[in-house]
């Protein structure tokens, strides 16, 4: 009896001390902290935990989200990449980590990770939103607002998901559907930086809602930086208070709100100014000769090129009415093909096909072809309206079969202003200063002159105003360059934009010193 007795307490006494639940108990409370932003509380919980259980999967987990909520993608990869391996079956924990390598800019593993993920759980929302996530990071528009709509559609509430579709829907033009959703989650009461912003984005008069009224009310989010969240509040503040005609308030919360960006981003200016002037002087020494390039079975891929603002996403609206042209947006196709081309060299990592020893160029060529099939498609012309491209626009021409070039120009004053009224979610350090904007203009004018010049069959130089007043003659103008027939589809909408510096002038020249 004794004996009995002295078992029944053994086990309760493990009971109160069952290791098992009592890390359970703390992985989840960690997991809470983490969903409330208190990072540094959860953080402290995981590593005790994983300091006893190395291979505790949760832990593991939870401490990867930590560190991607963090903004540090590189720490969250080995801790979700060890969970991974440790249950390979937890869909979780598979969108985590491709949602981490998403962050790292590896888009054909995060696309290959999350289809793991859909495989085991097919009617996730995150899962959706994710693979949203990648298609809008490929630029692939039409295939993001299906993934969106799907995360929506599953999770009403998914806010995230809802801001991503509404994104989406601006870059494809379709502003009702975005006011549509937009409006909606501010009637439900939700007032994020990241709905205000977007709305902030839309052209005058679309949204119907009072955008400076709202961002009275937005409130920072726990983890967020405070003196970041007020510099984006500024910009979204300027962009409402410029389609409200307040010009000169707009002015002033432009002026707070760019010297505090440019400030932090000199170094990375000088490195950009560097690349500007590499790329300008081994412009001017190319006198190669550019042979022709044509293959048949392969569609013509036309960059639209010019600096940021300058009318680039209205030509390539122009363009997609001509038969037989897919729309690529801003892709990545060539930086993909050129990166990897480094990688299968056995070459440090480059963007740059400047860098590129000649003797590896035919794996860009190779990697491009096969990009272009799988984006293109039956497409016979596919647009590609990356600014950056200019830098080596003579080795893409020399390179990559069928290129074709427009060039986008601008009145100055109104390409700087609308530069200076954005923030940009990465690159682009010039746009926070008028002076190193316009040096940046200048030199990219420079480079398009030098382009036309050295390859003049390939290359057509279209102005913003003329293409507003004449549409139907732009159009004509592109279609010439890639043999494609003028067909009677109606021409879109292009706005109107000339003249957005005139109220701005005497505070720019001011400023310009």
């Amino acid at each position: 009896m004794a004996e009995k007795r002295l078992r029944r307490v053994s086990r309760l006494a493990l009971g109160r001390a069952n290791p098992i639940k009592e890390s359970r108990d703390k992985a989840e409370q960690a997991e809470a902290l983490r969903q409330q932003g208190k990072l540094d509380d959860a953080e402290a919980i995981c590593s005790e935990l994983l300091s006893r259980y190395p291979n505790y999967m949760a832990a593991l987990h939870t401490l990867g989200l930590i560190y991607a909520d963090r903004k540090t993608p590189l720490r969250a990869l080995g801790p979700l990449f060890r969970a991974a391996t440790l249950n390979p079956r937890s869909w979780r924990t598979l969108t985590a980590l491709s949602g981490v390598c998403l962050e790292l800019n590896a888009l054909e593993m995060a696309a290959q990770i999350l289809e793991q993920a859909r495989q085991l759980n097919p009617r996730d929302a995150n899962i959706f939103a994710t693979l949203g996530e990648i298609y809008r990071e490929e630029r692939e528009y039409e295939l993001a607002r299906d993934a969106y709509r799907n995360a929506v559609e599953l999770d009403p509430n998914f806010e995230a998901a809802s801001i991503g579709l509404a994104r989406v829907c601006i870059s494809l033009g379709e502003y009702h559907t975005a006011v549509e959703i937009l409006g909606g989650l501010v009637k439900r009461g939700v007032r994020s930086l990241g709905v205000l912003s977007a709305l902030a984005q839309l052209p005058a008069g679309a949204a119907g809602i009072d955008v400076l009224k709202e961002l009275e009310r937005v409130v920072r989010p726990d983890s967020g930086n405070q003196s970041e969240f007020d510099n984006s509040v500024a910009f979204a503040r300027a962009a409402a208070l410029d389609r409200a005609s307040r010009h000169a308030e707009a002015w002033e919360e432009l002026r707070g709100a760019n010297r505090m960006r440019f400030a932090t981003r000199q170094q990375e200016l000088r490195m950009f100014r560097d690349k500007e002037r590499t790329s300008l002087s081994r412009l001017k020494e190319n006198r190669a000769p550019i042979k022709s390039s044509a293959a048949a079975a392969l569609a013509t891929t036309l960059l639209i090129a010019g600096p940021s603002r300058s009318g680039k996403t209205s030509m390539e609206q122009l363009v997609a009415t001509l038969p037989g042209v897919k729309r690529g947006y801003e892709n990545p196709s060539i930086d993909t093909a050129v990166r990897n081309a480094f990688h299968e060299a056995g070459l440090i990592t480059s963007w740059d096909l400047g860098d590129l020893p000649t003797q590896f160029h035919s794996i860009v060529r190779e990697i491009y072809v096969e990009e272009l099939g799988r984006r293109a498609g039956s497409a016979k012309v596919f647009t590609n309206t990356h600014p950056g491209h200019i830098h080596e626009a003579m080795q893409i021409a020399a390179l990559l079969p069928n290129m074709r070039f427009i060039l986008m120009k601008r009145d100055v004053d109104d390409m700087m202003l609308r530069m200076y009224m954005r923030s940009y979610y990465v690159g682009n350090p010039h746009t926070y200063n008028l002076k190193a904007i316009r040096d940046h203009v200048a030199w990219y004018y420079e480079m398009m002159e030098r382009l036309a010049e050295k390859i003049p069959d390939r290359v057509r130089v279209i102005h913003y105003e003329d293409m507003v007043t004449d549409p139907a003659a732009a159009l004509r103008v592109a279609a010439d360059l890639c043999g494609l027939p003028v067909s009677d589809t109606p021409l879109p909408l292009l706005g109107d934009d000339r003249g957005c510096a005139g109220p701005y002038r005497e505070f720019m020249t001011a400023e310009l010193g």
